[in-house]
């Protein structure tokens, strides 16, 4: 019993850092406006009434049916907005984190190698099962016997190992870097060693360290793990989640803002071949509605004409509308 709770919390410690380490990647902002949005939710409950109308009918009498259709499309409405609400509020405290980190990260690439290495220190002798956390630093005697790519020295659960803070201008950490860190780790006895940058690995060197695994273990921190390991372990270079304010949240970086008019009506309805189709199935279900019900239903001409006009729609928006397409810049650069 003891050995699952620790597993399971384990496993739910790992999930969480998980989904932290995603938050800090920039979330994909929802170019819809709000008409647009409202526009999707509704024509979808409208569809979700007709599928189940026409499925129902063929079992239940047309008032039972419309009945039954009606109570399922009120069950889906208030299901959708409250799962459109924990979308938002989950949007919201991504958009948190992620300015947070952008501006931890900000702050740690304007730090000096000496103090991106004091904060490093200050991180791990603060990190459980490190212990022995000692600065690399020279002494009088032994000067020639330092390794200028060590900078830290630590125990982790008895396996000694040295730690590398990199701190460059380039943003992508290649393996000419993991190169000599291995020279080192080589020269002073080291198998272990964490290797820490405020930058990215590129795919080479990641391979590189997968290709030195059997002879030695070396874990790449890049500047994402740097920030997460400031917010868990509530470093002061962290800012405090709720530095912004709620309507800044729900708005992106400030070269990024968009009106929320910014879309009109009609773009957001007719610009697109895709709304096209969406009113062309619409059309054909409201038709097959008009064909199965016209002989009990005195009303079934309403049918009729919901689908032409929907049909003129689809039509409307074949003949208009021009998907863009983004140009390959990258190929003439």
């Amino acid at each position: 019993m003891k050995k699952f709770k620790y597993y399971s919390q384990l496993w739910r410690e790992r999930r969480q850092k998980k989904k932290y380490l995603q938050y800090y990647e920039k979330p994909v902002a929802d170019r819809r406006n709000f008409l647009a949005r409202r526009f999707d939710f509704y024509s979808s409950l409208c569809l979700l009434w007709i599928i189940t109308f026409i499925g129902s009918i063929f079992f239940f009498s047309f008032l039972s049916s419309l009945i039954f259709a009606l109570v399922v499309t009120a069950l889906a409405a208030l299901t959708g907005k409250r799962l459109i609400q924990k979308k938002q509020q989950s949007l919201n405290k991504h958009r948190q984190i992620w300015l947070a980190g952008k501006k931890c990260l900000s702050a740690i690439k304007k730090q000096s190698q000496e103090e991106f290495v004091a904060l490093i220190y200050d991180l791990f002798i603060r990190i459980p099962n490190f212990k022995e956390v000692h600065l690399n630093l020279p002494e009088e005697s032994q000067e020639d016997k330092v390794n200028p790519l060590i900078t830290l020295r630590a125990v982790y659960k008895n396996y000694p190992l040295a730690v590398q803070c990199l701190k460059t201008e380039e943003n992508l950490i290649g393996v000419e870097y993991i190169i000599n860190f291995v020279e080192g780790l080589k020269k002073y006895g080291f198998k272990n060693g964490i290797l820490v940058a405020p930058a990215k690995y590129t795919p080479e060197a990641r391979l590189l360290v997968e290709k030195y695994k059997d002879e030695y273990f070396i874990v790449l921190l890049e500047g994402t793990h740097i920030v997460e390991l400031t917010r868990k372990y509530q470093h002061k270079i962290y800012p405090d989640d709720n530095f912004l304010s709620q309507e800044i949240l729900l708005t992106d970086t400030p070269d990024e803002i968009k009106k929320p008019w910014s879309l009109p009506l009609k773009q957001a309805a007719l610009g697109k071949k895709s709304k096209g189709f969406s009113y062309l199935a619409l059309s054909l279900m409201l038709f097959f509605i008009y064909l199965v019900t016209k002989k009990f239903n005195p009303y079934g001409i309403i049918y009729l004409l919901f689908a032409a006009f929907n049909l003129g729609l689809a039509i409307f928006c074949f003949s208009r509308a021009q998907d863009r397409k983004d140009p390959k810049i990258l190929e003439d650069l």
